[in-house]
């Protein structure tokens, strides 16, 4: 966001939820350190940046972070210990955290926190008793919310990862679990005015702790707290499916199909048949999804059951300043000269490019917009303060997946109007997404469309930048103009091909280094249109190699969105050697292969691939 955008972002934030500031940076800053930042005075580093949003219930996967080579190697560091916590690598996990404990454990209390949380973590998967990991979540807790504090916790501005901590706090505490204590902290994230995003990270947990607890403290429940149970369930599981996201789903269905199995059987004690009925359908209906969920998760080896909360650390979007700068500016083929005219000497340009010293905001700043990008420490996919902007993007992808075309040109519109379109990025992704609905709705050629989106792309990046060898450093929206332009190319083409090898060039490194979940959401969404191309090229093994990968990311990472994709890929790759008469080891059944598209796009609330696979499924079916 532009010059003091993004401080106008959190103060809207701050005004919304209308709490002191004392309340908001109570146990992670005092209220002049607070202050500072709110005037411009000073930029805070990514962990107090992020730990401030999340309080104000921004826990975003859209956010872009330059930052400086010291602090993106920390970045590093941490991401990779995150990711053998998932891939269940613990004891690597621990070796490398504490080597990360002893260079950063002093830096402050987040830190700390960090560090007794993923100690913690790694403790439990190596099978630690209770007292151990009560210890361990309390101590960390503990550094940024005291126990004292925790009579009222509705007076308290808490953030995700915290009411995490106090979530494990309670579940592994020496005198057992409190019910109390549970619906507290349900109520607490009902009443926050926390992002989608963040919700879904917190609420299916503590609901599932909720009900797992008042089931195994009470035994047996009447009709009446079934039902209240099963509400939050329900609550939890649709949040999930707005969001996308699986944290806990498995849980939540296996937990909601036990309580509508009492409530039923309730129901016909009482001779209420056809109650009775439409729960069993219910109960049905969750019985397909938690099975299809265990099927999918037993394929590739992965723990149906949450068992860690490492996403909710991910920080994603980070990329080193030094080696953007230096880059970008090979990209547009810019000399020193050029590119720091007016706005350093070429001296100071040469040791940033070479991690040798840091560089004054305001002069990272410039550059990074002479280069087409955004001269912000950190921003959303709109560069706006405007928070109404920000939910009004979310909205217009909820209409454009509802194929409600005037909404989402009635939306584009007003967002045009609130957003600055001095900022070139800006401009791109209005015009882009104009772009893609009229396309959609068939209104030019392939011709007139990848002509078109080019000039959006070029509104920060030249084409040929892109399409030639050497390094790269792309924008989310840069990326996604790339793809949508792909989709009017011919595939056999040169041009199609040289743009399928540079998106896989640039995303092997977050393979090769062990930090997926850092660009996962951009890399799902790249790949997978990668992958598609390449089975449509004939290449189907790599094919198969990128929807796999995909499929255990989205497992790991506990993300809906992508799942059916991967499995109609691994299909369609099957169906398409079948027919050319190619062997292949494994051997998949149609129906039950598009079927399960159909179950996880509807999960995921898909509508358009719902349709999609159900025509698909019913042509196999005719000429079965």
């Amino acid at each position: 966001m532009g010059k003091g955008e993004f401080i106008m972002f959190v103060q809207e934030l701050w005004k919304e939820e209308r709490f002191s500031l004392r309340q908001i940076c109570k146990g992670v800053c005092g209220v002049a350190t607070m202050m500072s930042w709110l005037d411009g005075s000073w930029k805070p580093d990514m962990l107090f940046q992020n730990s401030i949003l999340e309080r104000l219930g921004v826990n975003e996967e859209d956010f872009m972070y330059y930052l400086d080579y010291d602090a993106y190697e920390r970045w590093k560091e941490r991401q990779i210990i995150l990711h053998c916590i998932t891939f269940r690598e613990l004891e690597k996990a621990m070796g490398l955290l504490n080597v990360y404990k002893k260079k950063h454990f002093k830096n402050g209390h987040l830190e700390e926190q960090f560090c007794l949380t993923m100690y913690a973590q790694i403790r439990f998967g190596q099978g630690a008793v209770k007292e151990e990991l009560s210890k361990l979540y309390k101590e960390a807790l503990e550094k940024t919310v005291l126990d004292s504090e925790l009579g009222q916790i509705g007076a308290l501005v808490l953030s995700v990862q915290e009411l995490h901590l106090l979530l494990d706090t309670e579940h592994y505490r020496k005198e057992g679990e409190r019910q109390e204590r549970y619906q507290e902290v349900v109520e607490y994230i009902e009443k926050r005015q926390y992002h989608q995003a963040a919700r879904g990270k917190i609420y299916p947990k503590a609901v599932y702790y909720l009900c797992r607890c008042v089931k195994e403290k009470n035994g047996f429940l009447n009709a009446q707290e079934a039902e209240r149970l099963l509400q939050y369930c329900e609550q939890g599981i649709e949040l999930l499916r707005d969001c996308e996201r699986m944290y806990y789903l498995w849980e939540l269905l296996d937990m909601s199909m036990g309580l509508v199995h009492k409530m039923a059987e309730e129901m016909e004690s009482q001779g209420q048949q056809r109650k009775a009925q439409a729960l069993k359908e219910l109960h049905h209906e969750k019985e397909v999804w938690k099975h299809a969920l265990e099927n999918v998760y037993a394929e590739k080896g992965v723990p149906k059951e949450t068992i860690e909360d490492c996403y909710l650390y991910v920080v994603k979007g980070v990329a080193c300043l030094n080696d953007v700068i230096r880059v970008r500016r090979q990209m547009f083929g810019m000399e020193p000269k050029e590119l720091c005219a007016g706005i350093c000497d070429i001296r100071t340009l040469r040791r940033l490019e070479q991690r040798k010293s840091k560089v004054q905001w305001e002069i990272a700043k410039r550059l990074l917009e002479r280069l087409g990008l955004p001269g912000e420490y950190t921003r959303i996919e709109l560069v706006t303060g405007n928070i109404e902007v920000y939910r009004d993007m979310r909205k217009l992808r909820e209409v454009v997946n509802l194929g409600k075309w005037q909404e989402a040109n009635a939306l584009l519109k007003k967002m045009g109007r609130m957003v600055s379109m001095e900022y070139p990025c800006n401009g791109q992704v209005v015009q882009m997404e104009e772009l893609l609905i009229r396309w959609r709705r068939g209104e030019f050629d392939a011709k007139t469309y990848c002509i078109q989106m080019r000039e959006v792309l070029e509104r920060t990046l030249p084409y040929d930048a892109f399409l030639s060898e050497g390094e790269k450093y792309l924008t989310n929206e840069e990326q996604t103009c790339i793809l949508n332009r792909m989709q009017g190319l011919d595939m056999y083409s040169e041009e199609f091909l040289t743009c399928m090898c540079r998106m896989e060039k640039y995303y092997q490194p977050y393979i090769e280094e062990g930090i997926w979940e850092g660009g996962w959401n951009m890399y799902e969404f790249v790949m997978s249109n990668v992958g598609s191309m390449w089975g449509n090229q004939g290449e189907y093994d790599l094919a198969d190699l990128y929807s796999g990968r995909i499929l255990e990311g989205c497992l790991r990472f506990r993300r809906m969105g992508l799942i059916h994709n991967s499995i109609y890929d691994r299909w369609w790759n099957y169906d398409q050697r079948k027919s050319n008469g190619i062997s292949t080891a494994q051997v998949l059944d149609d129906e039950e292969e598009l079927s399960k598209c159909i179950l996880f796009s509807y999960l995921a609330k898909d509508q358009r691939r719902i349709k999609n696979y159900i025509k698909k499924l019913e042509t196999v079916k005719d000429l079965g």
